[in-house]
C-alpha cells in the first residue's frame, strides 16, 4: 500500500511538471510554445529544451511586440542569461512570424555593432528564427523613463546618468541610424554607471558626413511626451468617451537641452573621426601603392579597425577596385580572403559592389569561394546596368572555377543552385554547368572525401 501511494505521488509530480520543449520531433519550432509560459504552466526551475541544450527557467523578464524575454540559468556555465524567443502582439497586429524575423534581424545586425565597440549584450547562442541566448544586463531605467521622469530623479544621479549618456553618444556617433532604435532600447545601470543598447534590428546606416542625421532622432524626443509611473508604465485616464488613454505631458527643458548636448557631442566626435579617416586613408594608399603581392595586400586590409564613417569605406572600395584588384592573380583568392574584404570594406553600394564583383571573379579560386561571392550578390544587390557584364564574367571563368573544385555533395548542391538561376547564369554558363560532372576534380584521398561529405 505504501509503495502504491509512493507511485501515485511520483506520478502526480511528473504530471504537473511542465518542462518546455521548443522544438517538435521534426526539429521545427513549436509556434505555440508561449502558451505554457504565459499561462503559468511552466514553473520556475523547470527546464526549457533548446535545439541542442537545456536551460532552467527562472522568470519572465518582459514581453514586447515581437519577442518574449525570459531569465534562464545554464547549468553547464553556472550563469544566468536572457533567453529571447519569437512572439507577437495581436493588439498591435504582430504575430509569431514577425517575432521570428526580428530574432533573425537582431542576429544579422549584431556583429557590426560589436565591431564598432558599442556596449551591447553578447549573443552566446542563436538558432535561426527560434531563439537567442544573450547576456543578462542589469539596469535601473531606460532612456525613455530617464527623460520622461527626469524631475523625479535625484539631481546627482541625473547628472551622472547624463554624463554616461554623453559617453554612449560618442561611441554611437559613427551611426546615422541603428535598426529599430528607440529610447526604450537604451538602458542604464546605476551600479555600473553605464548605458547599454539592449535591442536592435539590422540595416544600420553609418553617417556619411559630420552633419548627417544622428541616432537620437528629434521624433524620438517628441514622441516621448507621455506621463509615466516610476516603473516606466504609462499613466492613463478615462476620457469623455470612456476610453482609457495615456496622459500627455510637455517636453521639459532638461530633455531639450540634453538632446542638444548629445547632438553637439556627436558632431564634434564625427569631426575628429573624419579628420582621422583622411589621414588613415592617405597612409593606407601610400603603403599599398608599392605592394604587388596580393597576400600582403589582404594582410594590410585585415589590420584595419572598424570605426570609420561611410565616406571612408566608399573611398576605400573605390581605391581597391581601381588600383589593387588587378594585383590578384587568376584563381588566387578563396573564401577566407573574401571574408576579410567584406568585413573590412564596410557596406558596398550596388554600384561599387557590381564593379568589384565583375573584376574579382577572375581571381576566385574554386566553387566554394565563388558561391560565397554569389550569395553576397543576392544579399547586397547589383547595379542593373552592370548585371550583363557580371553575367559575361561568370561565363568566362566558370569552367576554370568548377575545374578547381573537388567532386562531392557540397559542390553538386552548389551547381544545382546555379542551374536554378535564370538571371546571372546565361546560356554559356548553363552549357558549362551541364558538363560539371566531367569538370569537377575527383576526390583523391579519404580526407577529401570526408571534407566534401560534410
Amino acid at each position: 500500500m505504501i509503495k502504491l501511494i509512493s507511485l501515485i505521488f511520483l506520478f502526480s509530480i511528473n504530471s504537473w511538471s511542465a518542462d518546455l520543449r521548443l522544438f517538435n520531433e521534426n526539429g521545427r519550432l513549436d509556434d505555440y510554445f508561449s502558451k505554457s509560459i504565459l499561462s503559468g504552466d511552466l514553473k520556475p526551475d523547470e527546464k526549457i529544451y533548446l535545439f541542442n541544450k537545456e536551460v532552467i527557467f527562472k522568470e519572465i523578464l518582459g514581453k514586447g511586440n515581437t519577442t518574449l524575454i525570459l531569465k534562464v540559468y545554464d547549468n553547464e556555465k553556472k550563469k544566468e542569461y536572457a533567453l529571447r524567443l519569437p512572439h507577437g502582439n495581436e493588439k498591435m497586429n504582430y504575430d509569431i512570424m514577425d517575432g521570428k524575423r526580428f530574432i533573425n534581424y537582431t542576429y544579422e545586425g549584431y556583429q557590426e555593432l560589436l565591431d564598432s565597440n558599442l556596449p551591447i549584450p553578447e549573443i552566446h547562442s542563436y538558432h535561426k528564427g527560434s531563439y537567442m541566448v544573450v547576456d543578462l544586463v542589469d539596469h535601473d531605467f531606460s532612456m525613455q523613463t530617464f527623460f520622461a521622469r527626469n524631475e523625479y530623479i535625484d539631481s546627482d544621479l541625473k547628472m551622472k546618468a547624463l554624463s554616461s549618456l554623453k559617453e554612449f553618444a560618442r561611441k554611437v556617433s559613427i551611426y546615422e541610424t541603428i535598426g529599430d532604435f528607440h529610447f526604450e532600447q537604451l538602458v542604464y545601470s546605476i551600479k555600473n554607471d553605464k548605458w547599454t543598447l539592449l535591442d536592435w534590428a539590422s540595416q544600420h546606416q553609418l553617417a556619411r558626413v559630420v552633419g548627417s542625421e544622428i541616432v537620437f532622432k528629434e521624433e524620438h524626443l517628441m514622441r516621448n511626451n507621455f506621463m509615466m509611473k516610476e516603473n516606466g508604465e504609462l499613466l492613463r485616464r478615462e476620457n469623455e468617451n470612456g476610453k482609457n488613454v495615456a496622459i500627455h505631458r510637455p517636453i521639459s527643458d532638461f530633455e531639450k537641452n540634453s538632446f542638444d548636448q548629445l547632438r553637439e557631442i556627436i558632431q564634434n566626435e564625427r569631426s575628429i573621426i573624419a579628420a582621422n579617416d583622411t589621414v588613415v586613408l592617405e597612409e593606407l594608399k601610400l603603403k599599398l601603392a608599392g605592394i604587388t603581392d596580393h597576400r600582403e595586400i589582404i594582410k594590410i586590409y585585415s589590420e584595419l579597425d572598424q570605426v570609420h564613417m561611410s565616406s571612408f569605406f566608399t573611398l576605400l572600395q573605390k581605391d581597391f577596385i581601381n588600383n589593387h584588384i588587378h594585383k590578384f592573380p587568376i584563381g588566387s583568392i578563396n573564401t577566407p580572403e573574401l571574408e576579410i574584404i567584406f568585413s573590412k570594406f564596410g557596406k558596398f553600394t550596388p554600384y561599387y559592389f557590381s564593379q568589384f564583383t565583375e573584376k574579382i571573379i577572375e581571381s576566385v579560386e574554386g566553387l566554394e569561394s565563388f558561391m560565397f561571392l554569389y550569395r553576397m550578390m543576392n544579399k547586397i544587390g547589383l547595379d542593373e546596368e552592370l548585371e550583363d557584364d557580371i553575367s559575361l564574367a561568370i561565363a568566362k571563368h566558370l569552367e576554370r572555377i568548377i575545374s578547381n573544385t573537388v567532386h562531392g555533395p557540397s559542390a553538386l548542391k552548389d551547381i544545382a543552385t546555379l542551374k536554378d538561376d535564370f538571371g546571372l547564369i546565361n546560356y554559356r554558363s548553363r552549357e558549362i554547368l551541364a558538363r560539371a560532372n566531367e569538370l569537377l576534380k575527383p576526390a583523391t584521398s579519404c580526407r577529401e572525401n570526408i571534407k566534401n561529405f560534410f
